[in-house]
């Protein structure tokens, strides 16, 4: 059980690991795109976000944090319901899964960016 924990404490804690290896299996795999590389790292981000950002602040902010990705995706939905007629659900989805990425990538990056720098100061 020591090993399946290591590996999943590794794929929490390394999201873009996946990414990567998706990515590169995209070139020998056919059902394996870039699209779907990021729409299973946007799984682990939205465990590893929150988790990283608690271990910078000490502070649960995954409430805060899934909250955002609901206001995220009502407003998508209200800006594609205006601008067409009939709405495409799964593309709608879609669509807001990869803006997830796109934001939780970037919050990942700054969390950890933040963090290097406090710990560099700190000591």
């Amino acid at each position: 059980m020591s090993i399946l924990q290591a590996i999943l404490s590794a794929l929490i804690f390394l999201p873009h690991s996946i990414f990567i290896v998706l990515v590169v299996l995209s070139k020998k795999v056919e059902f394996i795109t870039v699209g779907r590389a990021a729409d299973i790292t946007t799984v682990f981000l939205m465990v590893s976000v929150p988790l990283a950002l608690q271990a910078l602040t000490g502070v649960q902010l995954g409430y805060a944090l899934f909250s955002l990705l609901i206001i995220i995706a009502i407003y998508n939905t209200l800006r594609v319901w205006r601008s067409e007629k009939d709405i495409e659900i799964i593309k709608l989805m879609r669509k807001t899964w990869r803006i997830y990425f796109v934001i939780l990538t970037v919050l990942y990056f700054l969390t950890l960016l933040v963090g290097m720098f406090y710990h560099s100061t700190s000591n």
